[in-house]
């Protein structure tokens, strides 16, 4: 165990320092580039009103501008690092492969559907709507299961344990579940990259319990990644920290929320992720609560949604909301990692 944390802790200190070296290019990219915010009036998808409200809570006249694509560090920088340092096997040459087409697909969402459609008031006005929500979460499914099935072609993924008391056997209709299971899990991490540091300090907490975790249980394939998508975080939360050079966006949203996905699912640790990610898990709820009510019951559970807008609707300062978050996070993490060891 010594050896493997020295070796991942090289890695670790590479990608720390690669990443603060290529941070602020990428800023200054996505400013020549125009990959900024623009949060303009418009109305509701669903239901009467206007975006007012979100408008006010984000503070709009003051973080308009913001680079929106931040996020392209740990799509860009994880997979080469990794690469690079890490003895690639053929299940995580299918982590890499999925990183690499999860985190292009959040470059799309921003960079094309966000974007260059923010000066359209009826195209931004559409995909706040449930159907172009289910459509975007269509896609995602589709290449969970792509991804699955890459992992069952390896010979190295062939049943899924619960606490060695309950094996099932993989099959199609069980990786198509497992799908859905991963899309919602994808979803969960871009749901939460609402406020300046929650998502990033959320998953920097979750990678550090996973690292643990694993540590714990004699499992050592990951804890090289593990310690080098560290690195990229840290790096990544400094300058997400209010106020935030940059915000994330998809480009390290959704590969994150595939990545922990993906290690839970091929080291037998789904329950325990499911309460080490958990803060995510109840922040996607809240949002499709929302939708779900709107769209079907015309009546809002929550002022707005997700749950961390919902705070701030209230009163709560935003440092307040994300350090509360990150709080729960660490709690139940603790209570993951415990898990994790029957």
């Amino acid at each position: 165990m010594i050896e493997v944390l020295k070796d991942s802790l090289n890695g670790f200190f590479l990608s720390t320092f690669v990443s603060i070296v290529f941070a602020p290019i990428v800023i200054s990219l996505l400013y020549k580039f125009n990959q900024v915010s623009g949060i303009k009036k418009t109305r509701l998808a669903e239901g009467k009103g206007t975006n007012a409200l979100f408008m006010r809570i984000m503070n709009t006249q003051k973080t308009n501008g913001t680079p929106n694509m931040g996020g392209v560090i740990v799509w860009i920088l994880v997979p080469i690092l990794t690469y690079l340092l890490v003895d690639i096997t053929p299940v995580i040459e299918v982590l890499l492969i999925g990183f690499a087409l999860f985190g292009f697909w959040g470059f799309i969402d921003v960079a094309i559907f966000t974007n260059s459609f923010k000066n359209k008031p009826k195209v931004r006005i559409f995909q706040e709507t449930f159907w172009w929500r289910f459509g975007k979460l269509f896609v995602v499914t589709l290449l969970n299961i792509f991804i699955l099935f890459l992992l069952f072609n390896t010979g190295e993924f062939d049943s899924l344990s619960f606490f060695n008391v309950i094996s099932l056997s993989i099959s199609p209709l069980l990786i198509i579940l497992l799908g859905l299971v991963g899309q919602f899990a994808v979803y969960s991490a871009e749901i939460s990259d609402g406020l300046d540091g929650l998502m990033i300090g959320i998953f920097a907490i979750v990678n550090v319990a996973f690292i643990v975790l694993l540590l714990l249980q004699g499992l050592y394939t990951y804890i090289p990644i593990l310690t080098i998508v560290l690195g990229v975080v840290i790096v990544d939360l400094y300058f997400n920290i209010p106020p935030a050079r940059f915000w994330n966006g998809g480009p390290s949203a959704i590969p994150l929320g595939f990545l922990f996905f993906f290690i839970a699912l091929t080291t037998n640790n789904l329950i325990p992720y499911l309460l080490i990610t958990g803060m995510t898990w109840i922040i996607m709820l809240s949002s499709m609560i929302q939708l779900v009510s709107l769209k079907f019951f015309k009546k809002r559970v929550f002022k707005i949604a997700p749950l961390h807008h919902h705070f701030q609707a209230l009163g709560w300062p935003q440092y307040k909301i994300v350090m509360r978050f990150w709080l729960f996070t660490a709690f139940a993490s603790i209570v993951g990692i415990y898990l994790g060891l029957f």
